[in-house]
């Protein structure tokens, strides 16, 4: 009975795991814009807008994973950036809200490739465009970082 008991707790355990961490993928899958705009003007630091077609672009994907996705990205004591990723899928469904605010975005900024990283500074201005950019998190962020550099905060 003992056995049978913490096997079920065992269970249970990696059930709600593999729930939260679906959720916590699914919850951060696309950023809210408005709300990245406001934390970029009220920190006084640029946006990464970025245009990902993650399951059907090997660029995208890359990024995504190279870069994006890595904690070193994360650390504002290195990389000074608000992220704000815009999915493109083709596979997954998606909010009609989110996909009306991708849409719009694009045609705003006028997106024709993916990947397409625009570098808003924190009032707005678009200061450059970036791709994917072989060498990982260091490579994209020194380019990132001299587009921020060359146009000024």
């Amino acid at each position: 009975m003992k056995l049978l008991l913490r096997e079920l707790c065992v269970f249970c355990l990696g059930a709600a795991l593999s729930i939260q961490a679906a959720l916590g993928c699914d919850v951060s899958d696309d950023s809210n814009f408005a709300r990245a705009a406001a934390l970029a003007k009220s920190t006084n630091r640029p946006l990464l807008l970025a245009f990902l077609g993650t399951d059907w672009s090997i660029s995208s994907l890359k990024l995504d994973r190279e870069v994006f996705d890595q904690t070193d990205f994360a650390d504002n004591s290195k990389y000074d950036f608000v992220l704000c990723k815009l999915h493109f899928y083709q596979t997954r469904q998606r909010s009609p809200e989110i996909v009306r605010q991708n849409e719009e975005l694009a045609t705003k900024y006028k997106v024709q490739e993916f990947p397409t990283v625009i570098v808003l500074s924190p009032d707005g201005r678009e200061l450059g465009r970036l791709g994917y950019i072989p060498g990982g998190v260091k490579a994209f962020a020194a380019a990132a970082t001299a587009l921020v550099g060359t146009a000024g905060r």
